[in-house]
């Protein structure tokens, strides 16, 4: 019994795969202004497809949420919330006195007797 190799009927469906995606960029690049500028980045050209109004919109909006996270980047830092500065006045609260104490020290027997 044979194994491996192409079976009749696998894969996927003649046709059945999108024709669209970058491919109607390429096309409005081709058809429009934007084929005749050169840009220095590639969110150069991403701002100028999604600001160009002959691109199609689901062409303008998977542009959009590659490019946001360049436009905006994520904040490296946020605010503390109410947890984060309670947990920080209870550590300036507990000094001194009050402190956590240090855990005992671990003494090593090696095996002899004392």
């Amino acid at each position: 019994m044979p194994r491996g190799g192409a079976r009749p009927g696998a894969g996927r469906p003649k046709g059945s795969g999108s024709s669209k995606g970058i491919c109607s960029v390429v096309g409005a690049l081709r058809a429009g202004d934007i084929g005749s500028r050169r840009f220095e980045t590639a969110l150069e050209f991403a701002m100028s497809v999604i600001n160009d109004s002959a691109s199609d919109m689901n062409d303008k909006i998977r542009l959009a949420i590659a490019a946001m996270p360049f436009q905006h980047p994520k904040l490296a830092e946020q605010p503390a919330g109410k947890k984060e500065e309670a947990a920080a006045a209870a550590g300036r609260a507990a000094s001194g006195r009050y402190a956590t104490p240090r855990p005992p020290k671990l003494v090593v027997n090696n095996g002899t007797d004392q």
